[in-house]
């Protein structure tokens, strides 16, 4: 019966301390995510938020603070800032970086190519459409990739080089010309 006992209180003591170890691990967890919550609402006010006024330990605060940068149109800095996110977010999440990252060169593409700065719009073009095709590499469904992805086509065509020839008159018909020509996105979702 003592024996008894004392593997009753053993076993009380054991699931206690898992206990108080799961209670802790949620308090942790919650001060984590309030602490972010926190940055979220500091970098939604609008107004410049600099790097050092923002707690970047978290990869979810880089991925904010990048995505921050890029609506304050800046860049550059957007572009190392979401490099850096990229790095430390949690593969599930990295397609939402690319996206975002294509979203970016996209939007410049098209500020560029309004400015008939053809040849920067086409390769800022070209690079936005490798980050969506990544995305929909780690992701085949993402709905808005694919959507962006064609938007930045237009923009810049991935047309086949194939074999030069010359010929004596132009054989292709309007019709497939058109179907070629790069034209300029109507919008992002």
């Amino acid at each position: 019966m003592i024996l008894r006992r004392t593997h009753i209180r053993a076993l009380l003591i054991l699931v206690l301390l898992v206990l108080l170890v799961m209670l802790t691990m949620t308090v942790l967890e919650r001060q984590r995510l309030s602490g972010i919550n926190q940055t979220w609402q500091q970098l939604q006010t609008g107004r410049f938020i600099d790097a050092e006024d923002v707690d970047l330990s978290q990869p979810e605060n880089q991925f904010a603070y990048a995505y921050h940068l890029h609506h304050q149109g800046l860049f550059e800095q957007a572009v190392d800032a979401y490099g850096r996110a990229e790095r430390v977010v949690a593969a599930d999440k990295k397609k939402i970086v690319h996206y975002n990252m294509g979203n970016l060169y996209l939007e410049q593409a098209i500020e560029v190519a309004e400015q008939m700065g053809v040849d920067r719009a086409t390769a800022l073009a070209d690079v936005a459409k490798d980050l969506y095709k990544t995305a929909l590499q780690q992701d085949p469904e993402f709905w808005a990739a694919k959507y962006n992805l064609e938007a930045a086509q237009r923009l810049s065509r991935d047309l086949p080089l194939g074999e030069l020839r010359e010929s004596g008159g132009a054989e292709e018909s309007s019709e497939e010309l058109w179907s070629a020509m790069p034209g300029f996105p109507l919008g992002l979702p």
